[in-house]
């Protein structure tokens, strides 16, 4: 898991892309399923994008936005990656490891499990230096280092050791059955040990080399960095040799990431056809960016939705229990309360969906059914408080024992969106007598009080991996482990059991008990799910969006340009 910031929202908590199939089930998708890029009808040019910020970092290990993960991804590659329609496609690894290739073996006592990682034959680094299982485990390495300050992948805590079988293959050891092993490889953006091994990990982060990665694995290697203003991506001349999914080097001879002033000049960036892709875009951004005649807005539905946290326990910053931790009635009063269709019309303009239960629609394999009402009740909410002995007070606030119906609503300071939203939720629940009171903190503040517990209620957008282990992050293993889990028994077995087993109609009817058992207890009380919007040129062909976050350029060796291609720069 790791948080990751982005266009038009408070917090993003992401896990890395999985397959939307029960993951260990050995299946695939069919061929006539399967990703088909639209052949190049020319090759060469350069692509232009736009974004309004410039990264921190090319490392895709310590990306805590998905802009360097979109540029990241663009220079080192994966074991493995998920394409357009979260389906797994090898990468580095020669195949994606499965139950049924054999190369996913678990223990029959369930105590442990290993999967075998077989690397494409003949893999270089762009400066022509072999790519090999030695690689692997250097990154491996780095990542449990500390100092590395990578961002959390998930599995890796699972993983008991790797061994080197050859120079070309490594075996993955973990410390029982765990079905989301793909999480790891797909989070595993193998480093050059031969450039990286002197370099300090502390260096790592936003060190010299990451500002301008000159050797890379990827589709692109960057030849040209100007910081704060643009970035030059040249195509990697060693790309592609063995490759099973892209097995031709890119189409675009390069690419060329420019920053934009502002909002206002990547919109006229566009308008003047000058960009041919534009990020850092939002549902609001829809209007303005529908009639542009060279390119158009790409809308699509991904793994980001808008959710409310309850506290759990107190709150450690006024020492006093929220309204609901004695009485959940509270709490289905006020999500009941809640009318979601309402805050897609209001604060996502219409462009998204009501959350129906905890998963996102993308997640296909779980996601299935209505749980949670699009529509508002008040009258049934008022009826759940009256139940619960909160009577209307003087001035309209409900009052139990002396206790006023309040409590406090914070999210991270600067997005427009959550700021809509917690204004919306604040009006419909005056309406059944809560008094809230909304407030924001800086993003490392607002970090800081939820892990301390320092809270009433926190709203926040979110960026999930598309495998249900990945809410697991927010259930406590063990009472009393962490002030910011939900700590509900029978959810947490629910959890593990759909981890713990490779049958896929068994991690089905995990997750499925999971998911009503999380909602009755409202671990998180899901609101919306948000579209993600990029502007896409009317001349790009083959762009075809991963649904996680800063996974947009995972085909970025398919896209190719129509019409007069652009030589320089």
């Amino acid at each position: 898991m790791r948080a990751v910031a982005a266009a038009g929202a408070a917090l993003f908590v992401m896990a890395v892309a999985c397959s939307p199939l029960p993951l260990g089930t050995g299946n695939s998708p069919s061929s006539q399923d399967s990703y088909r890029p639209e052949p190049a009808a020319q090759r060469g040019g350069t692509l232009m994008m736009a974004d309004f910020e410039y990264p921190h970092t090319l490392n895709p290990l310590t990306a805590l936005t998905d802009l360097e993960l979109r540029l990241g991804g663009l220079v080192f590659a994966p074991l493995w990656g998920f394409d357009d329609r979260l389906r797994p496609y090898p990468d580095l690894a020669r195949e994606v490891p499965t139950t049924a290739n054999g190369q996913v073996k678990a223990a029959r006592d369930g105590r442990s499990m290993t999967v075998d990682v077989k690397l494409v034959p003949g893999l270089r680094w762009s400066d022509g230096r072999p790519l090999t299982a030695d690689d692997v485990l250097f990154t491996l390495d780095a990542l449990r280092d500390p100092a590395t300050r990578a961002a959390p992948v998930s599995g890796l805590e699972r993983l008991r050791g790797a061994r080197r079988v050859s120079g070309s293959e490594l075996v993955l050891s973990f410390d029982g059955v765990y079905a989301p092993y793909l999480q790891l490889g797909a989070g595993l953006f193998v480093m050059p040990a031969h450039r990286l091994g002197s370099v300090p990990r502390s260096d790592w982060s936003q060190g010299a080399f990451f500002q301008r990665p000159e050797i890379g694995s990827g589709p692109f290697v960057v030849s040209d960095a100007v910081p704060g203003d643009r970035l030059l991506f040249d195509a990697n001349p060693e790309y592609a040799a063995g490759r099973q999914s892209h097995r031709h080097r890119p189409n675009l001879d390069r690419l060329l990431f420019k920053v934009q002033s502002g909002w206002s000049a990547l919109l006229s960036a566009l308008r003047a056809g000058s960009a041919d892709l534009g990020f850092h875009l939002g549902p609001d951004d829809l209007p303005a960016l529908t009639g542009i005649a060279t390119s158009s807005p790409q809308s699509f539905s991904g793994l980001r939705d808008v959710s409310l946290a309850p506290n759990h326990g107190s709150n450690s910053a006024t020492g006093r229990a929220p309204p609901w931790l004695d009485d959940r009635r509270v709490l289905d009063a006020l999500d009941r309360a809640v009318d979601r269709s309402e805050l897609v019309r209001q604060a996502l303009a219409g462009s998204g969906t009501a959350a129906r239960g905890v998963f996102p629609r993308a997640l296909r394999g779980f996601a299935e059914g209505t749980l949670i009402p699009a529509l508002g009740d008040l009258a049934g909410a008022r009826r759940l408080l009256d139940e619960a002995g909160w009577t209307p007070g003087g001035d309209g606030v409900r009052v139990k024992d002396g206790r006023r119906l309040e409590f406090g609503l914070t999210t991270v300071c600067g997005s427009a969106l959550d700021d809509r939203v917690m204004q919306l939720l604040q009006g419909r629940w005056q309406q059944v007598g809560v008094l809230v009171d909304t407030g924001c903190r800086p993003r490392d503040a607002f970090l800081k009080a939820s892990a301390s517990s320092a809270f009433d209620m926190t709203l926040s957008s979110n960026g999930w991996g598309p495998d249900p282990d990945d809410w697991a992050v927010m259930v406590a293993e063990v009472p009393g482990q962490s002030a910011d889990r939900c700590e509900d028994e029978q959810l947490g077995q629910s959890m593990e059991r759909g981890a713990s087993t490779l049958d896929p109609a068994g991690r089905r009817a995990a997750y499925s008990a999971a998911e009503r058992e999380w909602l009755s207890y409202h671990c998180t009380m899901p609101l919306l799910e948000v579209r993600q919007v990029t502007q896409v040129s009317t001349r790009l062909h083959n762009f075809a969006p991963s649904p996680g976050l800063g996974s947009e350029t995972w085909n970025a060796t398919d896209w190719w340009l129509s019409g007069p291609a652009r030589t320089g720069v």
